[in-house]
């Protein structure tokens, strides 16, 4: 698959579904996979059954293995419902780098904090499950190419790449990609200009 990113996804032959591997980390090296700044969503069900979904923003982690969370979006009234200290939220975290994957575990609320930050403090547990969303490890890289679409050129930047595709970055003021069109990446050795065989793909 080639994604452009702006980002528009491009596969090529392989029609199956990406497989979920799991793997078991310690809380610190799976939370590291995380971005700042990046969705989670929470999962609280209340000791009584009441469920309550929202999604809110990942700040970071605590050395003493504790998530800090923003306080989501929500009405007072089901923040402090559904938001206590002590219940038990389930969290599902997402990766973007490498291959890419969803980090689910389940944490206590330890400490909701108010204005001027407000803040969930989240008790991490001692490992988690890991699952990766695609079959093929994608290794972070940062190429310099050129894409090609009929008489369209431009520059771009390859992001990473695995056996079946890559992801690659134009600029905001490029002509826009659509899904299905047929491109190709040209790419250079940076030490000596030599052509390497192009890329192409959907």
């Amino acid at each position: 698959m080639i994604t452009s990113a702006r980002d528009g996804n491009l596969p090529l032959q392989s029609k199956r579904a990406p497989e979920r591997q799991a793997t078991t980390l310690n809380s610190t090296d799976a939370m590291a996979m995380v971005e700042h700044g990046s969705e989670v969503t929470l999962n609280v069900t209340t000791p009584v059954g009441t469920k309550f979904i929202t999604t809110s923003t990942f700040v970071g982690c605590h050395s003493n293995n504790t998530a800090l969370i923003e306080v989501p979006n929500i009405s007072d009234e089901d923040l402090k419902f559904y938001f206590q200290e002590g219940f038990w939220i389930n969290v599902k975290a997402y990766s973007h780098r490498g291959e890419g994957a969803v980090i689910p575990f389940r944490a206590q609320l330890q400490h909701r904090l108010g204005d001027p930050y407000p803040i969930l403090v989240l008790n991490l547990p001692n490992t988690m499950q890991v699952f990766q969303l695609r079959k093929e490890v994608r290794y972070e890289v940062n190429l310099k190419a050129r894409v090609r679409l009929d008489e369209y050129r431009s520059e771009c930047e390859i992001r990473d790449l695995s056996r079946s595709g890559c992801r690659f970055v134009t600029s905001p003021m490029s002509r826009p990609l659509q899904v299905g069109d047929r491109i190709t990446l040209d790419l250079t050795m940076p030490s000596d200009g030599r052509m390497l065989a192009p890329l192409n793909g959907r």
